[in-house]
């Protein structure tokens, strides 16, 4: 490469990560005439509830209420009493105290709950243990509390909590009718056997869809179903859970007939179609259809469990130890280590514009040990591709046969342990859920971009760079017991 050329190169380079650097960083600025800011793309990153904090919400069953609305009924009750007049004043003593909550007697025996309820409380855990999940959340908490309340934990979102903590209350089960029928009683519901699943399509200038897959059984159905309306004039398709519809389906003008039914029109945004896609797949499961209404207290926010300044520290130490890895290669490698720090920073900041563009993404403490472990894999494969170089020039080499003999000598176990590490990823990704599902989706991300940066980006960076020093010896900080003159 001429120097000229490498000039050249070397500034596009340098002022391409410093434009990313400073997008990926920068404090917010507001923009001039505009109510608007400009957000780094760190900024813009989702963060779990251990770095970001989030919302907090109880449900509480048809029939449960808590001590603190107990002891609020109980003090009405015995205020109106003592005046001799209870009205319709509901009696403290039609309550039975369970764990830390209180139960309707109708759902005790012997104030015990009746095996009945137990079986609704249990599914209608399992329901939004499904729900939530389906959501994608990379960091979420559904757990019981005081025996028979639900507690739930979700990261921000741009999603309003109210919202979606309603839509994810619903009970029952899944139906398909028209607006002929009045709510869904005396209807069949669909199960598993008529929709395989429910999902999410970009549905372009009409938002996003909800793609609903039909099996064999499913598509005979809708189709009997939608003639029918035809025959009856009848245009809207409503889609309920319970007797909450979820789904509206209009201008129904011929019999739809057809395994994949994409619904669009409804949604702005992902978040909301997700929620619908999520709800009814998790009443497609029969194990988590449960009748008993749930309603949740006021939503909560909480800081995040690791702290206020969590995500800022998490940060700061992260940035911390890429820094001095890229000044012990510095100092190791000298101008091998100046290519390797370009390579280095190309990787970290092509990293946060993945973790922050790609939907879905939510980072959290698992996710940024990812991050740190795949820098170190793109760190240690650079430094034995330089060892290798090393060793190669002390056999007597050229400097560039140096070059070329070292990165042959390290490629094939590059390659090798990155592809092993870029299928257990995948593998996590796939099979994993939770947290640890992201962790492998980070880790995926991180040991690609690893690859790439290694086998091309730092060996393009060091060509580069060797162009401009007469003694790129001295450059790569080589030495041979001989005196060695310059190479072109």
């Amino acid at each position: 490469m001429g120097k000229k050329k490498s000039v050249v190169l070397i500034v596009l380079a340098s002022i391409v990560l410093a434009a990313l650097l400073f997008m990926s960083v920068t404090p917010a600025i507001p923009i001039a005439g505009t109510p608007d800011q400009y957000n780094s793309l760190l900024s813009v990153v989702d963060l779990g509830t251990d770095l970001g904090g989030g919302y907090r919400t109880v449900y509480y069953p048809e029939g449960v209420i808590s001590q603190s609305e107990y002891s609020l009924i109980e003090s009405q009750y015995n205020e109106a009493e003592a005046a001799g007049d209870t009205g319709d004043l509901v009696d403290p003593s039609d309550y039975v105290r369970v764990g830390g909550v209180y139960l309707s007697a109708d759902l005790c025996e012997d104030g015990v709950p009746t095996e009945e309820f137990q079986q609704e409380f249990d599914a209608a855990v399992r329901a939004l243990k499904q729900r939530f999940e389906g959501k994608g959340y990379a960091d979420y908490s559904v757990k019981v509390r005081d025996g028979y309340s639900i507690e739930v934990e979700i990261p921000y979102a741009d999603e309003t909590p109210g919202s979606l903590f309603d839509s994810f209350s619903y009970s029952g089960n899944l139906y398909f009718t028209s607006e002929q029928i009045t709510g869904t009683r005396g209807q069949t519901a669909w199960t598993a056997d008529d929709v395989k699943s429910a999902g999410v399509a970009d549905a372009g200038d009409s938002g996003y869809a909800v793609v609903l897959r039909f099996t064999s059984q499913g598509r005979e159905k809708i189709a009997t179903l939608t003639a029918q309306m035809v025959t009856d004039e009848v245009t809207t398709l409503y889609v309920y859970v319970g007797t909450n519809q979820v789904l509206a389906i209009g201008s129904v003008s011929s019999e739809i007939d057809q395994s994949t039914l994409y619904v669009t029109g409804n949604f702005s945004t992902r978040d909301a179609a997700e929620t619908v896609a999520s709800l009814i797949n998790s009443v497609l499961d029969e194990e988590s259809v449960f009748d008993t209404p749930l309603t949740y207290s006021q939503v909560y926010t909480f800081e995040p469990t690791l702290g206020t300044n969590a995500a800022l520290i998490a940060a700061i130490a992260v940035g911390a130890l890429f820094l001095i890895l890229l000044v012990v290669g510095l100092i190791k490698y000298k101008g091998m280590g100046l290519a390797h720090a370009y390579g280095f920073l190309t990787y970290i900041l092509l990293f946060v514009l993945c973790i922050a563009l790609i939907g879905g993404i939510t980072l959290n403490l698992a996710g940024v040990l990812a991050i740190v472990l795949s820098a170190a894999v793109m760190t240690s494969f650079n430094w034995y591709a330089f060892r290798n170089i090393r060793a190669e020039f002390e056999t007597g080499k050229t400097l560039t046969a140096s070059i070329k003999s070292g990165y042959k000598k390290s490629l094939a176990l590059t390659i090798d342990a990155h592809i092993v590490l870029a299928v257990a990823a995948l593998l996590l990704y796939l099979i994993a859920t939770g947290p640890v599902r992201f962790v492998g989706l980070i880790f995926l991300i991180g040991t690609l971009l690893s690859a790439a940066c290694t086998l091309a980006v730092t060996r393009f960076f060091l060509y580069m760079f060797l162009a401009q020093p007469k003694n790129k010896i001295a450059f790569c900080s080589f030495r041979r017991e001989e005196a060695e003159e310059d190479e072109d």
